[in-house]
C-alpha cells in the first residue's frame, strides 16, 4: 500500500461547479425482441359488468370500446387468435381453430379447465360470436362443471 501523505484528494465538485442533469425526455425505449417474447401473452378480456354492457380490455390496447355484436365487433374478434370471456352465467376462454396446413379458420372453440379436467363446446363461426351465444356456452360450461 501506498502511503496517503503527500497525495492530493480529488476536489469535491462546487455548487458553482455542478452540472444541472439534462432535461431532454425521451420516449421509452423499444424492448429488444427477446423482452418482447418475455411479456406475458394475456389474451383480451371480455366481461360483463352492468345490465346490458360489456367492457373489453386488452393487454396491447387497453381498454376497447367497441358495440357488442355491432360489425367493428366481428371485425376486431377476426384479428384475434383467443380471448377471455367473463359473463353472468359463467366464464370461458375461446380459441380459434387451425387447418391441417396450421393456417387459423373462422371456427371457434370455448374450453374452461376445472381441477385438471377440460370442459370444451364448440362456439362457431366469427359471425356468430355474440354476446348472447358467448353467455349461452359460459352457463353451459359452468353447467358441466356444477354437473360433475
Amino acid at each position: 500500500m501506498q502511503p496517503l501523505v503527500g497525495r492530493q484528494l480529488p476536489a469535491l465538485p462546487t455548487p458553482e461547479t455542478e452540472q444541472e442533469p439534462s432535461r431532454i425526455l425521451l420516449g421509452p425505449k423499444p424492448l429488444h425482441p427477446v423482452e418482447q417474447r418475455a411479456r406475458p401473452r394475456m389474451p383480451p378480456l371480455i366481461e360483463y359488468s352492468a345490465p346490458g354492457i360489456y367492457v373489453i380490455i386488452s393487454s396491447h390496447e387497453g381498454e376497447v370500446h367497441l358495440e357488442p355484436n355491432s360489425r367493428a365487433w366481428f371485425d376486431w374478434l377476426a384479428t384475434l387468435s383467443s380471448f377471455r370471456f367473463v359473463g353472468q352465467g359463467g366464464r370461458l376462454t375461446a380459441h380459434r381453430g387451425y387447418n391441417n396446413h396450421g393456417q387459423q379458420t373462422r371456427y371457434w372453440s370455448a374450453s374452461r379447465c376445472v381441477r385438471r379436467h377440460s370442459y370444451k363446446h364448440s362456439l362457431g363461426v366469427t359471425e356468430s360470436l355474440t354476446t348472447a351465444r358467448l353467455e349461452h356456452i359460459a352457463a353451459r360450461l359452468q353447467s358441466d362443471i356444477d354437473a360433475r
